[in-house]
């Protein structure tokens, strides 16, 4: 089976993939060099690219290609967050407008509900072509819908504008006048083409072969666009692996290449990417790796720190969401636990302790870099210890002014006097049963929920 892979995961996975019998189609120039492997220019079966926000990738492909690839991925790194998309991107439905959403138009698909951005010209009851603009992550969400239909190819995609267009880059590619002869003399029946960068290295065979495989799928879409079936033209399945435990990723990379402790979790600040480079360079320079990997952590990690440094708080959420803690200052550290002090803004009252906010209130946030918990401890203005709530995460990462981690749902906490209680654990249970956690990550979690109560008996007792 061919992968093509792009992003900051590129190498390590490649190496994943190489060993379990993989091929891997348009290496980028640097695997090509690590690798020594052939420069296979074919159509992958599977694509893998990081995500927008770099902490993981998207297998994208056929159903049953990306489930092949999917599950050797797991199996290997183990410590994942796998969701899988229920509707398969650039899928084409015939629908019916049901509704107004705050000014888009709610579709009923059968099996599931979207929205469509924009309800001009539509009416309830009207039957509609549209297309799955997006993956969807979130079992409740409404899926993303376009009622512009493309049909997308790995080398191109045929849009309805009946113009070509071009990915930015080829357009200074040597290759760029060749696709445009190529796009005047193909039959494209009033068909658009928008060459993807994908094109510039690909036999023209192959951008002809996927042309007319892409031209018999739009047929379709005239052949039963006034049919009462509700999906009209199957889309590419889609996958979103998380990687909580980056350490693993660097430890594959470094079979390969000279790789600092904390790669993976640097790269995902495009800002430090010379500073790695660099570092990387003197490690294969045969530099003492102790002495390059203490400086780059006192540059951009860990070290960085120090007493009365800013420190914003990333806490990710198993369903996808993406919360912003009140940020804080540090105000110890010793010689690996950070405690950083916290102003609590607004009003109600503090998760699982039912004690209400006040004007005043502050927070004593401590962790370790690398550990699966954080521990609060809320007090008044006056000093007057008020609770203790410690989260259940995977291993939190900090970077320079940044903490970020994923919130793994359970959580313990306790009031003066009163026991610890364990809270949502039932929803850390169906998470790992839906096989969105895997089973290292839960029963680490396990482990720290016993560690935090520990904690905070040890606390509440005095100890």
């Amino acid at each position: 089976m061919k992968a093509y892979l792009r992003g900051i995961y590129s190498t390590a996975l490649t190496k994943l993939l190489l060993d379990e019998g993989f091929e891997i189609s348009y290496p980028s120039r640097s695997i090509l060099i690590r690798f020594k492997i052939i420069d296979l220019n074919v159509k992958p079966d599977v694509t893998i690219i990081e995500t927008s926000d770099k902490q993981g990738v998207l297998v994208k492909g056929l159903s049953e290609k990306i489930e092949k690839a999917v599950k050797v991925i797991v199996e290997r790194l183990r410590y994942v967050i796998m969701k899988k998309s229920p509707v398969n991107v650039g899928s084409v439905y015939k629908g019916l407008v049901i509704g107004n959403v705050n000014g888009d138009a709610l579709i009923d698909l059968g099996s599931f509900k979207g929205l469509l951005r924009g309800i001009e010209g539509l009416k309830t009851e009207d039957e509609i072509l549209v297309q799955v603009a997006q993956p969807s992550w979130r079992i409740s969400e409404l899926i993303s819908l376009r009622r512009y239909v493309a049909i997308d190819g790995f080398y191109m995609r045929l849009t309805q504008n009946n113009t070509v267009t071009f990915d930015d880059s080829l357009r200074k590619s040597p290759r760029f006048k060749e696709l445009l002869n190529l796009s005047s003399i193909l039959h494209r029946e009033g068909w658009g083409i928008l060459w993807k960068n994908t094109a510039a290295k690909a036999p023209l065979e192959e951008l002809i072969r996927e042309f007319e495989e892409l031209k018999r799928k739009a047929k379709l879409l005239k052949r039963n666009g006034s049919i009462g079936a509700r999906l009209i033209l199957e889309g590419e399945g889609v996958y979103r692996l998380d990687f909580p435990h980056k350490s693993l990723l660097d430890d594959l990379r470094s079979k390969v290449v000279p790789t600092v402790k904390g790669h993976h979790i640097y790269r995902c600040f495009r800002e430090f990417g010379a500073a790695i480079d660099f570092a990387e360079f003197m490690l294969a320079r045969s530099v003492d790796r102790t002495f390059v990997e203490d400086c780059l952590d006192r540059f951009i990690g860990f070290k960085s720190l120090e007493v009365g440094s800013r420190l914003e708080f990333e806490h990710r959420k198993l369903d996808g969401t993406v919360l912003n803690l009140a940020p804080g200052i540090v105000e110890n550290i010793d010689p690996e636990l950070l405690t950083v002090k916290r102003r609590i803004y607004g009003s109600g009252f503090y998760d699982g302790l039912e004690v209400a906010k006040e004007v005043g209130d502050y927070a004593l946030t401590r962790f370790k870099p690398g550990d699966w918990l954080i521990e609060h401890r809320y007090f008044s203005s006056h000093g007057e210890f008020k609770g203790i709530y410690i989260n259940i995460n995977t291993p939190v990462e900090v970077v320079k002014g940044l903490v970020r981690y994923i919130d793994l749902a359970v959580d313990v906490s306790a009031k003066p006097g009163e026991k610890p209680k364990v809270l949502d654990m039932s929803e850390l249970e169906k998470f790992y049963e839906e096989g969105i956690v895997q089973e290292p990550i839960f029963l680490d979690a396990l482990k720290a929920v016993e560690k935090a109560k520990t904690m905070v008996l040890s606390l509440l007792e005095g100890g």
